[in-house]
């Protein structure tokens, strides 16, 4: 086998064979030192193997060996199977073993063959020296026997050594190597001076012509330069004037700039032909130079007409076109072109003037330059034009053409401005040199933009004319027309001039809101006096008023045919009866004039004050001004009709609303001149009682109102602004613009395009708006009366922000950092209240956002500023706890894992009723009541049957116990004791009735407040309930009683619900359904006079009326529900449980017969029924039962990270208990009955378990375990498992899958559930574990990163032949700025054989392998290492040696 070689191109010398056919060969021994140079030439000369290829070819037959044995197995015997495996383990072990060899022995095999190379060099080098040693010997000995050498130079040597130098150089040697000294740059400088002095004498005695009089004569040489032919350079060769003259160089000077591209003309070739020539004609001729200058002057001129040729071309080509013609050319003759040919033009026929441009040489005279002639000539009236035109030194041939033609188009504007002279002597117009072209005005004065130009075309001669504003198709009729004969310009011009005219007057206003056009079409146009004007006219429509138009008639002025007069007209249109209909034309009068009869004067008849500057023409027919003014165009502005039309704009409003205001018969002064006759005003005397306000607070607006005035503002006119001033204003607010004695109040409404400006729309905009400000004044009328009046904690706690007529805002709460907006919604007719914050401590969101739908029911229902602060104080607090309760959604509560149920729903039924809906199941109402207090029931329970349930909702067992835990003793003295109200207790005696029936005796009914006259009709506030509830005795969302049953009252609907309710709420009957008297006698007074609901202190008995008690002697006599005012002895408590005889058949009877004498029995509520009568609670004990905080009674440590309030604590609980009374009927439990009320016994194979919440806190549910053998459990095994279940799995967040897979651990074997309880005491307690590396927890639910085996959220405990469950570890030393490793661990349990292994489950490809295969060699090591006993649990040793050996690799996460 050839050897290996490695990556770095190394050779590995194989081994020999191994064992076995095909075997791996062996790893051989290293060659022996004196064998290095021999092994290194056999691995340079035999070819090597790589040693990723000799591993391939191992593994590809292990692998096949593999495949040929599971192929030929399954045929054999079991003890053959065994042998053929262990066999192929061998041979493969053997052949790795041998490679593993080799691979070591080739990481040193490097450095044996350089150590073998570097003996083999050395060797070498050895053998040469000796070779030489021999050679030099055997040279001196044998063949050099007689040699000599001769005596050594030493003076040669001596020169070397001291002067550097080599002087004793022969002769010969140095004459024919080394150069001759050059001259010395003083010999070279007279030298060149001599010979300029001679080329100066040869200049002054030869015949010089005098095109070359431009020379120079320096360093030896004359240089000759005629600009745009050539330069030549001679000199001469002696000072001999024989000696000819020497050509040294010569350039060519004709370039070609425009069609070039930057090469030269001639070729170098060509150069040197032509150098040669010149160099023979100076030896040869008498006249060298005159000779020299002919020849090349006469080929720089041919080349100058080829150039021009050329240029013709490529003009002709790209630019020109069939424009330009070549008629002839002779090359180093002549050239000649055609140019403005009317025949190709196709503008004329028949012998058509040609005119042409003709470039040749002189023959007459050869040294003159090219000859330039026109045909015909050109004219005599500009002589810089001509003078151009005649020269081609520029050597451009469009250049020569532009100027040929320009001279020609200025002649032609010279005859066309004759003609326009001939017809107007005193014509102004002129003629643009730069660009030919005639300026000619044709409206006088005249701006340069409205002068009609004309041009002439320079490629074609032909007239163009621009004009700006004017259309394409009229320019083309008049450009033909003035070329085809230039008279026809007068009838044009003529009619251009009623043309801009009429563009005066639109740019003139452009600015202002009109539609200008020529025509307008009118049913009775032939009939009207319109038809008569002159054609020239121009209609002007006002936009704001579409009815209205100006006309605009355009005459011309006798003698003077470049001025117009202007007479205007003011013209009425009906509106059509459809879109395209057209219009009938109604009035048409002109206006005056004199202009000055149009200023507007004041009411006492002075003329308004005008500025000089902006006075109009006095003339009786404007006439524009004869003057040119060239310098603006402000001579284009007609400012008579601007004034007309900003006149018509401004007035025309004012009458259509003054026309509006008569129609509706309001009073109003008519249109008053303001600011000096720059405004306009109309100023109502009166304004329309307003409906649904009392006549006393219109008589009250009226006197308090003092001016009403309708004013236009903005860009457009479309803007009426109403200006109301008020006086005497009943509220002030802390605003500093409402500190004075008046208030002004601005409306504004904005006109639509599509109606006119001061229509009826403004009028009822604006009677909406009064009567918006009348009803609000109304309540603002009634609030400042009770002010005096008002409690001194409403007082205090709000403050009025702002009022400005149209919007009340208040400011409440301790900082003011809440607001409440109160104005009239005039489209819906309603009240309409907003909410927001004031300030950066205000928070987010207003707190009373929750029911701000209920706000604005019941201030619409009753208008009562008072009352509305009175539920805003008592209901802030509450709302402020409300809303911080967990509304978000939540999945994985319930079996259903992918369905999400909302924590709380918060449901306002009125302004003081809120309803919590908690995952659907139960409901709580929260009554918000007076002096700080809230009142809370069971909603569960129905409002007007006790003994019914709302459909959809679950009453909560407990809840009265749990509430009277947050009931302050010092608020709620008299309330009964807890066992009382949910055990009944045996009927109690006569004389404690009787002290019970003197207690709930009312006095005498006492009256309701008269409206006193010195208050003008407010009500006195003795207290706030009664401002609260008095005035909203008719609204059905407040019940008034002296019976807690008013807490239960059905509210309002509910339009702005936070979440919607499961359960369909029963409809709000009337109050007379309920035997509530509604009348005076229910008014709420003083507490020390009638009862007072919202106090807790007088509420009575639940139950009150006589009723039937099983086996217990009942109590004769009138129910104290009978003796309350308003309460109808007929019907029973809203909030009784009990039903009364007459309606409900649940009534029972009694054939005991009790005396009369003596009081009725104190008939307590059922415990199923006790959540239903309201707990009273203060508002501080309301924010802590609905405030998040940890759970009570838990150590730290202990409690979860879910922090949640003492409410979602309770109900959270209460549902658990409910799914494990479903789950142990499910599960393989068995249920034990018990007479505990709220109390679940079950059992297992080996326990008894007791459920129930805490009696302490009522927060949390709690096991009590007692295990069926004693011997089997430790005590503090069963506490660890109590606390696990207090904690982990009945608590927060409350997920019925957790409660299931405890279930599950519960019903597993003895030593199964134990070592779980230890894990489990892991969790609770890890700082007691402080050699482990790892913190456990247990999983309940699949959490969402365990590997895909359920959805997450399902139960994590599977208890069958095998248990599966799930851990979390997470690693206990971290770096702070990461979050500490978390894994997730699936073990499965074999009971059959007691071991402990990873469960196997498909990885999510994204996820790491690494962590896994680490947990799985762990637990198979110890599974190896600790064989498992007959009745022995391995879960908890197996989890506790992972825990302790379980090491990541560094940086690495799972």
């Amino acid at each position: 086998m050839a050897p290996v070689q490695l990556e770095n191109h190394q050779l590995v010398p194989p081994g020999g064979g191994g064992g076995g056919s095909g075997g791996p060969p062996s790893a051989p021994a290293p060659p022996p030192p004196g064998a290095a140079v021999a092994a290194a030439a056999a691995a340079a000369a035999s070819p090597g193997y790589r040693l990723s290829t000799l591993i391939e070819f191992l593994l590809h037959r292990a692998y096949s060996e593999l495949m040929v044995l599971t192929d030929l197995l399954p045929r054999k015997s079991d003890v053959e199977r065994k042998i053929e495996i262990v066999q192929f383990a061998s041979r493969t072990r053997q052949l790795f073993v041998r490679l593993l060899a080799l691979v070591k022995w080739a990481n040193n095999a490097g450095k044996v063959e350089k150590c073998a190379m570097i003996s083999s060099f050395l060797d070498q080098q050895a053998i040469l020296f000796v070779d030489t040693a021999d050679r030099l010997a055997s040279l001196a000995r044998d063949a050099l026997v007689h040699a000599r050498l001769p005596s050594f130079a030493i003076p040669y040597a001596i020169d070397v050594l001291t002067t550097g130098s080599y002087p004793r150089l022969p002769t010969c040697i140095r004459d024919k190597i080394i150069p001759p000294d050059p001259i010395t740059k003083i010999e070279k400088q007279a030298t060149l001076h001599q010979l300029n002095q001679i080329l100066r004498h040869r200049l002054v005695t030869t015949d010089l012509p005098p095109q070359l009089a431009n020379l120079t004569v320096a360093n030896g040489r004359v240089k000759f330069r005629v600009e745009g032919e050539f330069e030549a350079t001679l000199t001469v060769m002696g000072d001999d004037p024989d000696v000819p003259w020497r050509l040294l160089k010569l350039e060519i000077l004709v370039e070609d700039k425009e069609t070039g591209d930057g090469r030269a003309l001639v070729h170098s070739m060509q150069i040197s032909f032509i150098h040669q020539l010149v160099q023979s004609r100076l030896f040869a001729d008498e006249k060298p130079l005159q000779d020299m200058y002919n020849c090349l002057h006469s080929f720089c001129l041919s080349l100058q007409l080829e150039v021009l040729h050329s240029q013709t071309l490529m003009l002709i080509r790209e630019r020109w076109g069939d424009l330009v013609q070549v008629e002839r050319y002779h090359a180093g003759k002549c050239l000649s072109l055609s140019v403005w040919n009317q025949q190709v033009l196709g503008r004329k026929t028949g012998t058509a003037s040609v005119h042409k441009v003709t470039i040749k040489i002189d023959e007459n005279d050869v040294s003159k330059p090219l000859q330039i002639f026109h045909d015909p000539p050109l004219p005599a009236s500009d002589s810089k034009l001509v003078e151009r035109a005649m020269k081609i030194d520029h050597l451009s041939i469009e250049k020569l053409l532009i100027d040929s033609v320009h001279a020609r188009a200025h002649q032609k504007l010279q005859e066309l401005k004759a003609i326009l002279r001939g017809f107007n002597a005193n014509e102004n117009s002129s003629i643009e040199t730069a660009l030919p072209a005639l300026v000619v005005p044709i409206l006088e004065p005249c701006g340069n933009s409205e002068c009609l130009h004309i041009f002439v075309d320079l490629h074609s001669g032909m007239f163009q004319l621009m004009l700006y504003g004017l259309d394409q198709a009229t320019l083309d009729d008049m450009e033909k027309s003035v070329n085809d004969d230039m008279k026809r310009i007068i009838p044009w011009i003529q009619q251009l001039k009623f043309w801009l005219g009429q563009q005066r007057c639109k740019q003139s206003i452009k600015h202002l809101p009109t539609i200008s056009s020529e025509t307008l079409q009118l049913s009775n146009y032939s009939t009207h006096p319109i038809g008569n004007l002159s054609k020239n006219k121009l209609f002007i429509k006002l936009t704001r008023l579409p009815q209205y138009y100006i006309v605009v008639e355009m005459l011309e002025v006798p003698n003077k045919p470049t001025q117009l007069s202007y007479k205007y007209y003011f013209m009425s249109v009906n509106a059509a009866d459809r879109e395209d209909s057209p219009a009938m034309a109604l009035l048409l009068q002109q206006f005056k004039e004199n202009i000055q009869d149009l200023v507007f004067r004041t009411k006492t008849g002075k003329q308004t004050r005008t500025n000089a500057k902006r006075k109009l023409s006095d003339d009786p027919c404007p006439v524009e001004s004869k003057k040119t003014k060239r310098a603006g165009e402000m001579c284009a502005f007609n400012k008579v009709l601007a004034h007309f039309v900003a006149m018509c704009d401004t007035n025309m409003p004012f009458v259509g609303l003054r026309l509006e205001l008569s129609n509706l018969e309001i009073p109003h002064q008519g249109v008053q001149v303001e600011g000096d006759g720059f405004s306009h005003a109309i100023r109502l005397l009166k304004i329309p009682p307003c409906k649904g306000i009392t006549e006393e607070t219109q008589k009250a607006l009226d006197r308090s109102l003092l001016d009403c005035t309708f004013r236009l503002q903005g860009r457009n006119n479309r803007t009426w602004v109403a200006e109301l001033v008020f006086a005497n204003c009943p509220l002030n607010g802390t605003s500093t613009r409402e500190q004075g004695p008046s208030r002004h109040v601005y409306l504004t409404y904005e006109n639509l395009l599509s109606e006119p400006v001061g229509g009826r729309k403004v009028v009822e905009m604006f009677l909406n708006d009064w009567n918006s400000i009348a009803r609000l004044y109304e309540c603002v009328l009634e609030f400042a009366r009770s002010l005096p009046d008002i409690p001194a904690h409403l007082n205090i706690f709000s403050e009025v922000r702002v009022y400005n007529y149209r919007k009340l805002i208040l400011c409440y709460g301790t900082t003011k950092g809440s607001s409440i907006s109160i104005q009239w919604n005039s489209i819906h007719q309603k009240f309409h209240i907003s909410l927001g914050t004031v300030g950066p401590n205000s928070g987010c969101s207003n707190c009373h956002n929750t029911i701000l739908h209920q706000l604005q029911e019941m201030f619409n229902k009753t208008p009562n500023v008072v009352q509305l602060l009175q539920v805003l104080f008592d209901t802030q607090a509450p709302l402020n706890a409300i809303n911080k309760l967990p509304t978000v959604p939540m999945l994985g509560l319930t079996q259903r894992t992918n369905t999400a149920y909302q924590c709380f729903s918060i449901l306002p039924q009125s302004s003081t009723h809120i309803r919590l809906a908690f995952r659907n199941m139960y409901c709580i109402d929260i009554y918000c009541r007076s002096r700080g207090v809230v009142a809370i029931r069971d909603g569960a329970y129905s409002l007007f049957d006790n003994s019914k349930l709302v459909e959809g909702f679950y009453p909560a067992p407990g809840l009265k116990t749990f509430l009277n835990m947050f009931v302050d003793s010092n608020q709620d003295a008299r309330r009964r004791s807890v066992n009382e109200d949910d055990n009944p207790p045996s009927p109690i005696g006569g004389d404690m009735m009787d002290s019970l029936i003197s207690q709930l005796q009312p006095p005498p009914q006492q009256q309701p407040f008269p409206k006193q006259p010195g208050t003008s009709g407010a009500y006195p506030l003795t207290s706030p309930p009664t401002s609260y509830h008095s005035t909203v005795n008719q609204s059905p969302s407040m019940m008034h009683t002296q019976s807690p049953g008013n807490l239960h009252a059905a509210s309002s609907p509910s339009g702005a619900l936070r979440a919607p309710s499961p359960a369909s709420f029963v409809p709000t009957p009337p109050p007379s359904s309920h035997g509530i008297s509604i009348g005076p006698g229910a008014s709420f007074a003083s507490p020390h006079g009638t009862l007072d609901p919202s106090s807790p202190y007088t509420m009575v008995s639940p139950s009150g009326r006589a009723g039937n008690w099983p086996g217990s002697p009942q109590v004769s006599g009138p129910s104290p529900a009978a003796r309350m005012p308003g309460m109808s002895p007929a019907n029973p408590s809203l909030h009784s449980p009990v039903p009364d005889a007459s309606h409900s058949p649940r009534a029972g009877t009694s054939s005991q017969t009790m005396p009369t004498n003596m009081p009725p029995p104190r008939k307590l509520p059922q415990r199923s029924w006790a959540a239903s009568i309201p707990t009273i609670l203060t508002h501080s004990a309301l924010n802590i039962l609905l405030l998040p905080s940890p759970t009570p009674g838990l150590v730290p440590g202990l409690a979860g990270s879910y922090l949640c309030s003492p409410l979602e604590r309770f109900l959270g609980s209460v549902i658990m208990r409910r799914h494990l009374q479903r789950i142990i009927q499910q599960e393989t439990l068995q249920l034990i009955n018990s007479n505990e009320p709220g109390v679940i016994m079950f059992k297992t194979d080996a326990l008894k378990c007791r459920v129930a919440l805490s009696p302490k806190t009522n927060q949390t549910l709690q096991l009590k375990v007692t295990p069926e053998n004693a011997g089997q459990w430790k005590p503090d095994e069963l506490q660890v498992l109590e606390k696990f279940f207090e904690t982990r799995v009945a608590g927060p967040p409350f997920k019925a899958n957790t409660l299931i897979a405890f279930t599950k651990l519960l019903g597993a074997p003895t030593h199964i559930l134990r070592d779980c309880v230890h894990i489990m005491k892991l969790e609770l307690f890890p700082d007691q574990a402080t050699q482990l590396k790892w913190n456990v927890q247990f999983c309940l639910t699949i959490p969402p990163s365990a590997p895909p085996i359920a959805p997450p959220g399902t139960p994590a405990v599977v208890l069958k032949s095998k248990m599966l469950f799930f851990l979390q570890l997470t690693q206990k030393t971290s770096v702070p700025p990461q979050e500490p490793v978390s894994i997730i661990v699936p073990i499965i349990y074999d009971m059959a054989s007691g071991t402990t292994q990873q469960a196997d489950i498909p990885r999510q490809q994204n996820s790491s392998v690494a962590a896994p295969m680490m947990v799985s060699n762990i637990l198979k090591r110890f599974a190896e290492m600790n064989p498992p006993r007959q009745g022995e649990c391995t879960i908890f040793a197996a989890v506790r040696d992972l825990m302790a050996n379980l090491t990541l690799p560094p940086g690495g996460r799972p």
